[in-house]
């Protein structure tokens, strides 16, 4: 894995354009999902390990042209925002 993949967080790799995507993974197996399908894939795990940090990014990929980005986007934003309410709150 090459040095500048390993520093990336989810956040990173959730805003890599389609050519940062296509430069990052050139010599990848990765790079034979696609792009749109990678940044899916990135979304799902930030809803489920992602933070309210994450929010932002997944907010703006929620309205994303793509609808597999933007449906996965509203997944996680929803998932991290369940997890950061209170159990009486989630019982509601």
């Amino acid at each position: 894995m090459p040095a500048s993949l390993r520093q990336l967080g989810l956040r990173d790799l959730a805003a890599l354009s389609p050519e940062e995507f296509r430069q990052l993974f050139r010599d990848s197996s990765v790079k034979r999902i696609k792009h749109n399908r990678f940044i899916r894939n990135v979304c799902v795990a930030m809803g489920n390990v992602g933070t309210e940090g994450d929010l932002p990014i997944l907010r703006s990929l929620a309205r994303h042209p793509d609808p597999l980005i933007a449906e996965h986007a509203q997944w996680a934003e929803s998932e991290i925002e369940n997890r950061s309410l209170s159990p009486e709150a989630r019982m509601k």
